[in-house]
């Protein structure tokens, strides 16, 4: 059982504590162009919280206190925002240059408006820009930066007028909203579009059961070695050291200053011995999912975003925190595998209470794991684990987005 952001007690928008969650925005070679950043608090619409004038400083106030690049890192912030949060944003100190607004599509449009616009752009915001609307009205077209288009709402033939129209505006980028599979993905950027937003890489998806590639059936024994509390450390050691690559990243890694050692490591039986076998468990099953290059380093950002959301609500909740982050990462095989997620964890003896929390969420460790995919998929109803509050859980969000950041440039 636990409680959700939602069952918090209500107070004044002054003293609002607002939860931040951020949806990814790819480019066409999958890379991360930037992040939605979405924002709720409790007892509002379960649709989240559009900014408006009474609430741009509580907004302003929430991400100013952590810091901006504590959730985009030096990607684009995508904002939606309101008439009245355009009359004062630029009163916010939000650095313009990072800033994307989302501007509603049904934005009354006028000339006191489109100067406004002109300004803050001149001040180096970005303006996106979607809907019917803008395309009966089309005096925001030379202005706006992005052009978003719902492919979910369109035919194909409307698809393709569309994007052969926009094609004109030399100044539009084209972003396709709720892109839903990876073919989808891949088709829409053969159609030219620029950005891609949606659940093509989270979504849970129906694998066909196939033989593994040669390097995948390597990281899976490998798994199996390390997650087997029957293994003696010297059969560890020596499964490590058989992978020279792992051997040489496990030992770069475990001294780099974002570890935090305070003492040199030379050696694989010395860095089990100083961190413990639970430790190295962990390091490895990272180094060793990371090496699969053929899938989107996105995949592997969502696994261990996962795995350490899933340790730090452990952590905050006063839990034993062992497992929880086995837990986040593990339940994105299926995605780095290409296959059931049922049929990996099969071969992998892990303990049946973590293959519970994985495919049915289980327990605690469910719980977490659920609280952990509703922060990622905003979706604000599931967003809760024990008594944490929305502060807490927005701690616990922003700091695993910097450690995850932080890991994913060791790799």
């Amino acid at each position: 059982m636990h409680t959700t952001a939602a069952e918090q007690p209500e107070r004044s928008p002054s003293e609002q504590e607002i939860i931040v969650a951020r949806q990814p925005i790819y480019n066409n070679g999958m890379g991360v162009f930037g992040y939605e950043l979405l924002f709720r608090s409790p007892g509002d619409d379960p649709k989240g919280l559009r900014p408006t004038e009474a609430t741009a400083q509580v907004l302003a106030s929430t991400i100013l206190e952590f810091g901006l690049n504590q959730f985009v890192n030096d990607r684009k912030a995508v904002i939606n925002v309101t008439r009245a949060f355009i009359e004062v944003i630029a009163e916010i100190q939000l650095p313009p240059d990072q800033i994307v607004l989302d501007l509603p599509d049904n934005l009354a449009i006028n000339e006191e408006l489109i100067a406004r616009l002109e300004e803050l752009r001149s001040m180096g915001y970005s303006l996106s820009i979607g809907g019917l609307s803008n395309l009966k009205d089309q005096r925001l077209l030379p202005i706006a930066d992005i052009f978003r288009v719902d492919v979910q709402r369109i035919t194909a033939s409307q698809l393709d007028a569309l994007t052969k129209f926009l094609r004109r505006h030399k100044n539009l980028a084209l972003q396709a909203l709720k892109v839903e599979t990876m073919e989808e993905y891949r088709s829409y950027c053969d159609q030219g579009f620029d950005y891609l937003q949606g659940y093509f890489l989270s979504r849970p998806r129906v694998y066909v059961s196939r033989d593994l590639s040669t390097n995948k059936l390597a990281i899976l024994q490998l798994l199996s070695v390390a997650h087997n509390p029957d293994t003696p450390i010297q059969e560890l050691e020596r499964q490590i050291m058989h992978d020279v690559s792992l051997s040489y990243k496990l030992i770069r890694l475990i001294n780099a200053p974002f570890f935090g050692v305070p003492q040199k490591i030379d050696s694989i039986q010395r860095a089990i011995v100083l961190l413990g076998r639970d430790e190295i468990r962990k390091w490895v099953s990272l180094l060793a999912l990371s090496g699969m290059s053929d899938e989107p380093p996105a995949i592997m950002e969502i696994a261990v975003l996962r795995a350490k959301m899933c340790e730090l609500l452990a952590e905050k909740a006063g839990l034993p925190k062992d497992r929880y982050f086995t837990v986040g990462m593990f339940s994105a095989l299926d995605m780095l595998m290409r296959q059931p997620i049922k049929n990996i964890l099969s071969r992998l003896p892990l303990n049946e209470t973590v293959k519970a929390a994985i495919l049915e969420r289980r327990g605690t460790l469910g719980d977490a794991l659920s609280c952990a995919l509703a922060m990622e998929n905003a979706q604000w109803s599931g967003i809760g684990f024990m008594d944490l509050g929305p502060r807490e859980l927005s701690e616990v969000y922003r700091q695993a987005i910097q450690w995850t950041e932080g890991m994913i440039g060791q790799f």
